[in-house]
């Protein structure tokens, strides 16, 4: 079993390098690879610092596609947005969004 501070550090590591993949992808432009980076933080690590930082960069996304009239991909980007903050982590079981072990 790991220590509860080994899994803080993997923790905090894993959220830093998500978001950095997530903004580097964003800042080249590449907006649909940089969804899936920003997500995982939300599911897998909503209490990190980089939590904040990575739903600022889901909201900057869904306005690039508001502004490009891509309407679709901005509700979209909402929605799992919200899907993705519901989802959790439970003693080492996945946990769906309706609250079943997975």
């Amino acid at each position: 079993m790991i220590s509860k501070d080994l899994r803080a550090t993997i923790s905090q590591a894993a959220s830093a390098a998500l978001l950095r993949i997530g903004e580097s992808y964003r800042q080249q432009g590449l907006l649909h690879q940089a969804l899936s980076p920003f997500l995982k933080i939300l599911a897998y690590y909503p209490d990190c610092p980089e939590a904040c930082a990575a739903v600022e960069g889901l909201v900057a996304i869904a306005q690039v596609f508001e502004e490009t009239q891509q309407h679709r991909m901005a509700v979209s980007v909402y929605e799992r947005m919200e899907r993705a903050a519901r989802f959790r982590r439970w003693d080492g079981h996945q946990i769906s969004p309706e609250g079943e072990i997975i």
